[in-house]
Formats: C-alpha cells, sequence, structure tokens
C-alpha cells in the first residue's frame, strides 16, 4: 500500500474530474476513516466514509490518504468457436423395406388419371437398427400407376397408386416402391340382376299387376322386347382421405 503527501494529493484532485476511491483517510489525530474521495478545494476535502454521509475536513487536519492499488483486471478467455453441427451419417434402407402411409385428400377414380400425383404422410417411422430413419408424417408424393372405371354392365374400377418422393429433413429423395392397388367391391356401377325377353317375361309382370287381365296386359308388354328385371348401383370407387396404404421399396434408398 502506497502513501500520498495531502498536498500533493489535493493538487492531483484539482486536475481530476471524476472522484478517486480512496481507502482510508488518516487524520493528524490518528483517526483513520475508510471511504470514497469525492473531490478537494485548496482548504477542504470532501469524502463519503462507508457510513454514506458525506463529511468536509479542513486540509490542515489530514495526515494522509492511503490509496489502493488499482485492481488487476484478468484478460477475457478467447471466445470458443461455435461447434460445427453434426452431420448425419447417410443410411441405407434395403429394397424390401415396408412401410405405411396415410392419404391427405380423397382420391376419387372419376377425377383421376394415370400420373396424378397426390399427397400423403408417413404413418409409422421407418426403423433400422432401432434408429429413426423416416419419422412419422414426412412429406410423401403419391403417383397414380393405372385408374380404370369399371363399365356400366361388368368390371370394377380401380387405382393403382405408387410413391413417388418422400422429403426427410427438408430434402426431397426419390423413390421406387411397390404399388397399392385399391378396386371397387362391385362388377360396375350398374349392374344389370337379369334379362328376360318375350312373352314369358310379360306373363311375370302382369301377374304381378293382378290376376288374369294383368296377365294379358304383361303378355302385351312383353310382347315388345327384352326387359331388364333388375338393375343395382355401386358407387364409385373413392379412396377416401386418412386411408392407410402399405408399400415396400423396390430399390434401396439411400437417406442423408
Amino acid at each position: 500500500m502506497r502513501h500520498a503527501n495531502p498536498r500533493i494529493a489535493l493538487l492531483a484532485m484539482g486536475f481530476a474530474a471524476l472522484p478517486v476511491q480512496a481507502d482510508t483517510l488518516v487524520l493528524r489525530n490518528g483517526t483513520e476513516i475508510s471511504g470514497t474521495l469525492l473531490g478537494a478545494t485548496a482548504r477542504q476535502i470532501d469524502f463519503l466514509p462507508v457510513s454514506g454521509k458525506s463529511m468536509k475536513v479542513p486540509l490542515n487536519t489530514v495526515e494522509a490518504i492511503n490509496f489502493s492499488e488499482p485492481p488487476v483486471v484478468a484478460p477475457s478467455p478467447p471466445l470458443k468457436p461455435a461447434p460445427a453441427a453434426a452431420v448425419r451419417r447417410a443410411v441405407t434402407l434395403p429394397a424390401g423395406t415396408a412401410f405405411r402411409v396415410r392419404t391427405i385428400g380423397a382420391i376419387d377414380v372419376d377425377h383421376t388419371q394415370a400420373g396424378a400425383k397426390f399427397r400423403a404422410a408417413i404413418d409409422d417411422p421407418i426403423m433400422l437398427g432401432g434408429d429413426v430413419i423416416v419419422p412419422r408424417g414426412a412429406d410423401v408424393t403419391m403417383v397414380a400407376a393405372k385408374v380404370e372405371q369399371g363399365g356400366k354392365m361388368k368390371g370394377s374400377d380401380l387405382i393403382e397408386l405408387k410413391v413417388n418422393s418422400v422429403t426427410v429433413g427438408g430434402r426431397s429423395y426419390p423413390v421406387a416402391t411397390s404399388v397399392s392397388e385399391t378396386k371397387s367391391a362391385g362388377e360396375g356401377k350398374k349392374t344389370a340382376g337379369k334379362i328376360v325377353g318375350g312373352a314369358g317375361l310379360g306373363a311375370i309382370i302382369g301377374g304381378i299387376a293382378g290376376g288374369g287381365k294383368g296377365a294379358g296386359i304383361g303378355a302385351l308388354v312383353g310382347g315388345a322386347g327384352g326387359t331388364v328385371l333388375a338393375a343395382t348401383s355401386q358407387p364409385h370407387l373413392k379412396i377416401p382421405a386418412e386411408s392407410r396404404l402399405q408399400f415396400q421399396l423396390t430399390s434401396d434408398w439411400k437417406v442423408q
């Protein structure tokens, strides 16, 4: 700790614009006061004790002011560079890997043709070795590989879909998959139950109409030619939204 002559210290204070920190103010009567030197004139000094109440001390009563050494500030450590983002290693999903997708919107055979694309999402995460390679909800693009509409008298509606691409981590990957086939249950949108011609059918209709007179009327109707006895209407094929479709990879898929 160094000592400063009061007159020299006060002269220095006269040139200083800011208060100076002091450890101890030593008076000639032996009193020591800890605090902060606020300023000085040729006659007195302004001192703020640790008690918090400032005081004006006549210069001729001051023996010395003991200043603390300025603290040594350790240099700031150099900033560490941010760690590089972890690079995901490439993983190959082998051909034959099965997965399911969930359709986003409905797919109607009457408004679909081969080559049309549809949105879907991975229904369950695709795993390999206990790791999630493709997360649930990953975007999927499907393409209609084949679309057929059943005839009025026979045949079924048909929609065949394949997965065209899957988006993982913001990157779209083209993939090759098996076909998911959906067929209507009926044999056409309008299926004839039976066709009967001639007077035989007329007699049946006449009998239903009631009695012999009805039979005579029916004979006339039947004689006009063949008549459809019954017909049933089948709904058009429509794959609803949120439908689950199963696929398999037909070739390896490398996912970064």
